[in-house]
């Protein structure tokens, strides 16, 4: 899962229809240390205001600065904690180059996939944080051993406080199939279950919608999404590491039979103009616009839940009939429909929050970090601070909306950027919460992105768990061949879905297998095996 995209745009959502936190704490309870070390800690230093630099390696994060926000200015005054973001000027990982050249590293940096994490442990730049672990015990309570255990480096230690972890039984993700309710309907509401019957529905569409797209694709990642239709417990995620499962072994994605038939499925979807024909060249708005105009009849998309959201709720208020809906994803025929997974979840993290040793007092920005994955954290960086939105608890511990929020403007609303600055995400928490509230409203008030998640994406999210961190250094031999062979693999897929005819995609296919191998494939493929089966290890607690 990319970091943070399974949540974007979702908070606006989120507080327009009211969801609140699930089992925070009150502003009293929170107060109370979780044992007698932490107690003499937080007493002593409660009251002494702590202030570090902050660098999230995206250039997509821009929060408001702190302190400027109804609930940035609640922890400056409450946990009196100040936090100074490095900008990164558009260009995240030359800043940070920069930086690191100079030796002028910020106190805490958000990182994503990549070989920074390693490169900054293996030349010592980081404070190892299990010294902290029993002291601050929020994020051993919410993510739990199996998540901090995946986490850990190769020499043993935990380098980092995971961000949008997935904790529990739950999983998540955005992603999947929607028809569109109107068009679906005008079309007699035929069977969409298996590859067959969705060919099938896109043709009978063009033929009676020429201005409408049948299948709209976001982006070439849509398209790897085909590829868990052919095949039980395979998702996109393999094409996107260029490799499946064999039992107990990993190959070539190019030698996958599976990988075989959806090459030839969707590039024949797309020399038909079944599919979107921009999907190499436009942006995300662009998709967004055609859901908004109703000019798509089904969408595929791994953050569709997001996407589709404002689109829908503009169509549903022009005409109760229209708008979007997950249907459960497409399978082959003779497949499991419950083993077709479009989405996956890494338990671990998208995103890697670290503490380097130009820190003055490591201990408390880990100190506060604990917090802002605690209940109490996530409930204010997420839904705003207390006496805020709401007052008071529901049986469940849910805080109830107060009058404030059901007066406001939920454009306006939108304006305070309440969650701009969440850090250190609990996705079970974030997720389960929504849930929690969603029930508690009329079902016509709920939200389209909580129940397409509820109704169908996260049920058919796979556990990847095991592949965290598996990914060579890139200045490695293997992080030098994977880059090589993922070129390759690029404009090889996009030339076997521009391809004229079968032979020719099978061609370029055939073509691909052979430059990723003489690319050094096998020792990617190797070097991953390796990390995976030590994974499982951990995993399993050996």
């Amino acid at each position: 899962m990319k970091k943070k995209t399974w949540f974007a745009g979702s908070l606006a959502a989120v507080l327009t229809l009211g969801v609140l936190v699930a089992g925070c704490q009150s502003g009293k309870e929170a107060e109370k240390p979780a044992d007698g070390k932490a107690a003499s800690s937080q007493t002593q230093d409660k009251d002494k205001p702590l202030a570090f630099t902050y660098y999230n390696f995206d250039d997509d994060w821009q929060p408001a600065p702190w302190g400027e926000t109804v609930t940035t200015k609640w922890v400056q005054e409450n946990k009196k904690v100040t936090i100074d973001y490095v900008p990164t000027n558009g260009n995240a990982k030359q800043k940070f180059n920069a930086m690191y050249a100079s030796g002028d590293l910020p106190d805490v940096i958000a990182l994503g996939t990549g070989p920074e994490l390693d490169r900054m442990i293996s030349e010592g730049q980081l404070v190892a944080l299990d010294p902290y672990l029993d002291k601050y015990p929020n994020l051993k309570k919410s993510a739990g051993d199996q998540i901090i255990n995946i986490n850990r480096s190769s020499d043993g230690k935990l380098y980092l406080v995971p961000d949008w972890y997935v904790g529990g039984d739950h999983l998540n993700g955005n992603g999947g199939y929607a028809i569109n309710r109107k068009i679906y309907k005008e079309m007699g509401s035929p069977k969409l279950e298996t590859l067959s019957d969705l060919e099938s529905y896109l043709r009978k569409v063009k033929e009676k919608y020429p201005n409408v797209i049948p299948l709209e694709v976001g982006n070439p990642y849509a398209i790897k999404m085909m590829y868990s239709a052919f095949k039980e417990n395979s998702p996109p995620f393999y094409v996107s590491r260029m490799f499946y499962q064999d039992g107990s072994v990993l190959k070539p994605i190019t030698e996958d039979p599976a990988f075989k038939e959806f090459v030839l499925f969707a590039s024949r979807l797309f020399r038909d103009k079944l599919m979107t024909q921009d999907v190499f060249t436009q942006k995300t708005d662009q998709m967004v616009e055609k859901l908004s105009q109703g000019k798509v009849a089904v969408a595929l998309e791994a953050n569709l839940s997001s996407r589709a959201r404002v689109p829908n709720s503009k169509l549903r208020a022009q005409d109760p009939e229209s708008g979007y809906e997950f249907i459960w994803p497409v399978h082959k025929d003779g497949l499991d429909k419950n083993k077709i997974y479009p989405n996956y979840t890494g338990r671990e993290g998208g995103g890697k929050i670290v503490i380097t040793k130009k820190a003055k007092d490591p201990e408390r920005i880990f100190a506060f970090l604990d917090w802002a994955t605690s209940d109490e954290g996530q409930a204010v960086l997420w839904f705003g601070p207390p006496g805020f939105l709401w007052d008071k608890k529901d049986e469940n511990g849910i805080p109830i909306p107060n009058d404030k929020y059901k007066t406001m403007d939920k454009a306006e609303l939108d304006k305070l950027h309440i969650s701009d600055n969440m850090m250190a995400g609990n996705a079970t928490w974030v997720d389960l919460a929504k849930v929690a509230r969603e029930k508690l409203l009329p079902e016509a008030q709920r939200d389209f992105q909580t129940t397409q998640q509820v109704n169908v994406a996260w049920k058919t999210s796979m556990d990847i768990t095991a592949f965290a961190n598996t990914n060579p250094q890139g200045d490695s031999e293997e992080g030098i061949a994977l880059q090589a062979v993922k070129d390759i693999f690029d404009q090889a897929f996009a030339k076997m879905i521009y391809a004229k005819s079968d032979d020719e995609a099978l061609a370029v296919l055939s073509k691909a297998n052979e430059d990723m191998k003489k690319a050094g494939f096998q020792k990617v493929i190797d070097f991953v095996q390796k990390k995976w089966q030590d994974n499982l290890r951990k995993i399993n607690g050996k």
